[in-house]
């Protein structure tokens, strides 16, 4: 397959000066080296090349017949500021050189000069314009990965966000996504942050539930040396390395009050200290956050600062749960069914109508992530060409979707008050589901986190709760 990426194109050089002998021999020089080389005599001309052809390198004289050089410079830099520009001095003073480098040349090379101090300094042009490139397509891949088309659905809850995701991406507006474990927060954050402004800046992301109380604050705000046991060199915490970007906390109502409020403090000054460290670092990054729980319940449960909630929550996203937009599985499941079959070099599956109907019938309590992994084992174990019917899928599936056939018997007592009603709803269905989840893992709650979508520490808040701790292991 041909490549028709940028970086399959060849390096352009245009070389500006009146010398006609210079110019034919750098020219051959820079052709043989595989450069599509271009040649003017003129400034005037070279700025008509400039705006025609767009090369990546110019090289020019700092004396030309018509334009002084560093005027050339200052215009190439206006309509190209992406060229890279090398001054040939004919006098090698270093007033010249260095006034050339603030005016924004790459660098220059003095007459006389050898073929091989030709290849050394052009090459090495031709690197940064490679890499320059390559930096351009990551960026472009990373956009189609995160782009809006990449959240799929089309019913009128996940339509909802994507307006919202859309008009709010462009903005700087601090973003609060909420919604269950696997329905795609992240994703959401990431399209945010692909289509904003800052997108060229980094993305960083953090797990707030992942990590203890004092390595969660360390990888925040980084540490000096010797702020701690182990801290044998200063690290730069993730906020610092955010900075110009976007700064995601997943599962930030799993953070401790003490930490909420050290954040809280750092998102109003927009200043950072590191552990251990006296001096204050000033940081500008978007703030994104999410959790898996309803946000003004984590705050009335006290597990989540009103104040910070506050600060975060400008614009707030609801995550729909897949069971509430089902309509989206075939499509979701099509999506996945394509990226693991070209993943895994399967060629030509397709989903029989039957078992694209069996997917829909099922609740996927693990969300979009346990659709995402029930199509991943289904690719890996089927053939090139294979239809994919009702044999295929895995076989929990299966006894789940047959069950949910007949309407489930009512966990409720409509006698109660709405908030009463649900609470103890959630508790049986959690415990419920709590305790199918092990035993499917035999106590195994690394296994069974991974299964769930959700984290170990959550697993185990859970089972402390409803006194499930016998029979695990980790």
């Amino acid at each position: 397959m041909s490549d028709t990426s940028d970086n399959a194109l060849p390096v352009s050089v245009l070389i500006v000066d009146d010398e006609e002998l210079l110019v034919k021999s750098c020219s051959q020089i820079l052709s043989s080296e595989g450069y599509a080389v271009y040649s003017e005599g003129r400034g005037r001309n070279a700025l008509d090349v400039v705006r025609r052809h767009h090369p990546d390198v110019v090289l020019t004289d700092l004396m030309l017949p018509d334009m002084d050089g560093l005027a050339l410079l200052k215009e190439i830099k206006k309509q190209a500021p992406e060229t890279l520009v090398v001054m040939i001095t004919g006098f090698a003073t270093v007033d010249s050189s260095v006034e050339a480098i603030r005016a924004g040349a790459y660098d220059y090379i003095p007459k006389p000069f050898t073929a091989t101090q030709l290849r050394i300094l052009i090459g090495r042009a031709a690197q940064q314009v490679r890499l320059v490139r390559d930096n351009a397509q990551l960026r472009d891949q990373l956009k189609r990965q995160y782009s809006f088309e990449n959240i799929v659905g089309t019913s009128d809850a996940i339509q909802k966000v994507f307006s919202v995701v859309s008009r709010v991406a462009p903005t700087d507006a601090s973003v609060f996504i909420s919604g269950e474990s696997g329905t795609g927060k992240e994703l959401i954050a990431r399209a945010i942050h692909t289509n904003s402004r800052r997108s060229p800046r980094p993305f960083m992301a953090i797990n707030c539930a992942a990590l203890p109380d004092h390595l969660l604050e360390s990888e925040l705000f980084g540490h000096e040396k010797g702020a701690f046991t182990g801290a044998d060199v200063q690290r730069r915490g993730l906020l610092e390395v955010a900075s110009g970007g976007t700064f995601f906390m997943d599962e930030i109502s799993e953070m401790s009050m003490e930490l909420q409020a050290k954040l809280l403090r750092v998102i109003q000054e927009r200043r950072i200290r590191r552990v251990g460290g006296e001096s204050e670092i000033p940081i500008d990054v978007r703030w994104v956050s999410a959790t898996n729980r309803d946000p003004e319940q984590a705050v009335r449960d006290g597990a989540l600062r009103q104040d910070l909630l506050y600060r975060l929550n400008v614009v707030p996203i609801r995550l729909p749960a897949l069971r509430q937009r089902k309509e989206d599985i075939p499509a979701l499941a099509q999506h996945f069914l394509r990226r693991f079959a070209q993943e895994y070099d399967r060629d030509n599956l397709r989903f029989s109508a039957e078992a694209l109907r069996e997917l829909a019938e099922y609740d996927f309590p693990g969300n979009v992530r346990e659709l995402q992994n029930v199509v991943e084992r289904i690719v890996s174990m089927c053939l090139p060409g294979q239809e994919i019917g009702p044999d295929d899928m895995p076989e929990e599936l299966s006894q789940r979707a047959s069950a949910g056939g007949a309407r489930p018997m009512s966990i409720f007592n409509a006698d109660q008050p709405f908030h009463d009603a649900k609470t103890d709803a959630i508790t049986v269905f959690e415990k419920e589901y709590l305790q199918d989840l092990l035993k499917r893992h035999n106590g195994n709650i690394s296994q069974a986190a991974r299964t769930a979508g959700i984290d170990r520490k959550t697993i185990h808040r859970m089972l402390s709760k409803y006194n499930l701790e016998s029979r695990i292991r980790d």
